[in-house]
């Protein structure tokens, strides 16, 4: 507190609980859009609003030459294809189970870590991975239909992509002020997810009042706003510690899943859970 750190603290968890609510939504929006039209939609809004407030707030658009395909890569990988992943993973799973494989997400940063960064894994982070992937078991062999395999590959892919995406932007935040860095992602989703949604050939849209206004309230609370409070904490606190507080997300998704849908998870599912969101902590 006394270093400044509780407004950084305050924010990844605030961003955490509405990630945690973007989830639901998503689950909800899955009856009325395809997952890449989903997403589509979303950084177009995003874009229109970021652009304007740029200029409005006497910022610059321009990215040196030497990044630009470092944020086009990010943008096309956190904000195009995480997202359409993460939607398909929610249409073929669920909101909590979804929610729950991203939990590894700091494991999977650890393994990265090592591979580009040579930091050592140390014993107690070796046996907490082993411990996340005896977490992962228990979620998929507790689904009351049955292991659902394709859903499980679709999540740990959307875990992957946002791993990558960390190490693809983390360079950037010192680099550019926050508002011109996300409008610059915004931007790089979209030129990507436009051709993705065309090759998707999405049909079965339904659009209704309560799926614009998820779409833009989403939009505009979990994407802009938690994109730019993550990006924000990231510069402020370490990653280490950053990651823990991720385990908000399962959290929040597994008790507004039940509250608005009743869905809930079976006990060896919980306990998977649990294992992974402690395996996770103790790594750190």
């Amino acid at each position: 507190m006394k270093n400044g750190k509780a407004l950084p603290l305050i924010v990844i968890i605030a961003v955490n609980f509405l990630w945690g609510i973007d989830y639901i939504a998503i689950d909800y929006m899955m009856d009325y859009m395809t997952p890449t039209v989903f997403t589509l939609s979303r950084l177009i809004i995003g874009t229109f609003i970021l652009i304007p407030l740029v200029l409005i707030n006497g910022g610059s658009l321009h990215i040196r030459k030497e990044d630009r395909l470092r944020i086009f890569m990010s943008g096309g990988i956190g904000m195009a294809l995480y997202f359409t992943v993460a939607n398909l993973g929610v249409e073929l799973t669920s909101a909590s189970f979804s929610s729950l494989i991203m939990a590894t997400v700091p494991v999977w940063g650890m393994i990265g870590d090592r591979i580009f960064y040579k930091n050592k894994i140390t014993a107690v982070k070796a046996v907490c991975v082993v411990a996340s992937g005896a977490g992962v078991y228990f979620l998929v062999s507790g689904e009351p239909l049955g292991v659902n395999l394709p859903g499980l590959a679709v999540m740990l892919s959307a875990a992957a992509l946002w791993t990558v995406y960390l190490i693809c932007v983390k360079p950037l935040y010192e680099k550019y002020d926050l508002l011109t860095l996300l409008t610059g992602l915004f931007i790089s989703g979209l030129i990507v997810q436009i051709p993705l949604t065309i090759i998707s050939r999405p049909s079965g849209i339904v659009i209704t009042g309560g799926s614009i206004f998820v779409t833009v309230a989403t939009s505009i609370l979990c994407i802009i706003i938690g994109e730019f409070g993550y990006i924000y904490a990231v510069g402020k606190l370490p990653l280490t510690t950053t990651a823990i507080f991720e385990n908000v997300l399962p959290l929040v998704t597994v008790v507004f899943s039940f509250v608005f849908f009743g869905a809930m998870l079976a006990v060896p599912q919980l306990i998977g859970g649990a294992i992974i969101m402690i395996s996770v902590t103790l790594r750190e």
